[in-house]
């Protein structure tokens, strides 16, 4: 007889390896030791025995300091962050505002740094995002699965178990280079509502001075406050430079770029519709540059709701912030047009076992003292890992932690449960893979926004509760906050490098 699968809790992720490049440290922290090793030598091949005292001032400070941790990261690491972020403070590269009557490069968006080259292009309605950096396009689709959090487990086990042949596909094809999966929630209003109310009440001839109706305005106005907007995107990027020969069969250029972009963005809304989830609309260049604006400027989003079909989106020209800020002193925060923004990092996930839709604290996350939703992007950033890759990075994985293994014997030390859990899985990684699985790196951002720094810490404080319930730790990028919110705000299937 068969057992029957246990559909409750069918989700365990492996928790974040430590063994880092040698015995759980990164190239921040060797990097001080190595400083640490030269200036004793240094220190001893000048003076003799007697250097080790005539050079302790120096290099004790220097390798105490890599074993430091600050914010749940080498004090190294951080370090350097904040070194660099004094540099940009110095330059003025902190601070962005946008100047309308300033000449502007033809074919340019009002973005800050080097992501102001890149092109946003309409094609049959689908907006084709081109990166000349990377030479990589994306496509991005509104995606929803009717009442996903609302199904039985059983349901959602069976929808989760159709959408994994999909995610598998991309480590399958060249020229995948990136998907993001992305939830937004901000604060909508209820003009539907209103609109609907207002036509049945002409219709009816309801007396709008009777009890009834007054009560019936009083209850719309203060739910307009406890409105929210949950969409949920999937941005599709392609590698242009490992898909050289299909545009060149295509003719080459702009137009082969362009081709080839509706093309795969009509293949994926054939593997979704596969796997039961539903494409509502693929953006439109005015729909990118609506959820860019709105990220930045949250209280926008009622005009941008508010509009009607001809005149939906925002034109590209002010898809960017007009004023953006990382400020002096503040390493976890960063501002923009009417909004202040923290991003944190998701470093780690459930690592007991979990029930599929473990995200849904995250998703209705409320503030602990007035109940209102908090505003805030979740983006899975997702990178195919083709199979042979894979294999040779659990083989790299594994040569690392059987030398771990080896330096904590010669040492006398016994290898911890953390360290066998690395080893687990990497082993059970390795069986998925022969079984057909893909890999994927994946990172996963959070940014929480709100109207003051005051609110923020409250909408922080209630995330913190959410992601707790959900079993996922977050760690604040510190001196990263302006890179991090562009990472979110703009759905261009970025990543951090």
């Amino acid at each position: 007889m068969m057992a029957t699968q246990n559909l409750d809790r069918p989700i365990r992720l492996p928790r974040r390896s430590r063994q880092g490049v040698v015995m759980g440290m990164d190239a921040w922290q060797l990097t001080c030791l190595t400083v640490a090793a030269v200036t004793l030598l240094v220190g001893v091949n000048r003076f003799g025995p007697p250097g080790l005292l005539f050079a302790a001032p120096v290099y004790l400070p220097i390798g105490v300091f890599a074993f430091i941790t600050l914010h749940g990261d080498s004090a190294p690491r951080q370090a350097g962050l904040w070194l660099m972020k004094q540099v940009r403070h110095m330059v003025g590269a902190t601070r962005h505002v946008y100047r309308p009557e300033r000449a502007q490069f033809a074919g340019t968006l009002n973005l800050p740094g080097i992501r102001a080259s890149i092109q946003l292009w309409d094609v049959d309605g689908v907006a084709c995002v081109y990166n000349p950096h990377d030479r990589a396009v994306s496509v991005t689709a509104e995606v929803e699965v009717q009442g996903f959090l609302m199904k039985d487990v059983a349901e959602r086990y069976d929808l989760a178990q159709q959408w994994s042949p999909v995610l598998a596909s991309f480590t399958q094809r060249p020229g995948i280079k990136r998907a993001v999966l992305q939830e937004r929630t901000i604060p909508t209003t209820i003009r539907a509502a209103r609109d609907h109310y207002e036509s049945v009440s002409r219709r009816r001839g309801v007396d709008a001075a009777s009890p009834v109706a007054r009560n019936y305005d009083d209850v719309m106005n203060r739910s307009e406050s406890f409105a929210v907007s949950h969409r949920n995107y999937l941005t599709f990027t392609l590698d242009l430079v490992a898909l050289g020969p299909q545009l060149k069969a295509l003719g080459g250029g702009e137009d082969a770029v362009k081709a080839l972009a509706h093309l795969e963005a009509r293949n994926l809304a054939d593997a979704l519709s596969a796997a039961r989830i539903h494409v509502r609309r693929w953006l439109a260049a005015r729909d990118v540059a609506a959820l860019a604006r709105v990220g930045f400027d949250p209280e926008f989003a009622a005009n941008v709701q508010n509009r009607d079909e001809r005149s939906a989106g925002v034109d590209p020209i002010a898809i960017g912030p007009m004023y953006l800020e990382e400020p002096r002193g503040a390493n976890g925060i960063v501002y923009s047009d009417s909004g202040v923004h923290t991003t944190m990092w998701i470093h780690e996930w459930p690592r007991s076992d979990a029930a599929i839709g473990f995200v849904e604290p995250i998703v209705f996350a409320r503030m602990p003292s007035t109940g209102e939703a908090i505003t805030h992007i979740l983006s899975i950033v997702l990178t195919p890992v083709s199979v042979r890759k894979a294999m040779r990075r659990i083989e790299d994985d594994k040569k690392v932690w059987r030398g771990n293994e080896k330096l904590r014997a010669k040492r006398g030390v016994d290898g911890s449960a953390a360290d066998a859990a690395d080893w687990e899985a990497l082993e059970r990684q390795e069986e998925e893979i022969v079984a057909g699985h893909g890999e994927f790196r994946y990172g996963a951002y959070l940014t929480v926004t709100a109207r003051d720094e005051q609110q923020l810490d409250q909408a922080i404080a209630g995330m913190r509760n959410a992601l707790a319930c959900a079993g996922m730790e977050p760690q604040t990028l510190y001196c990263q906050q302006a890179e991090a919110l562009m990472v979110n705000a703009l759905p261009l299937g970025l990543g951090m490098k």
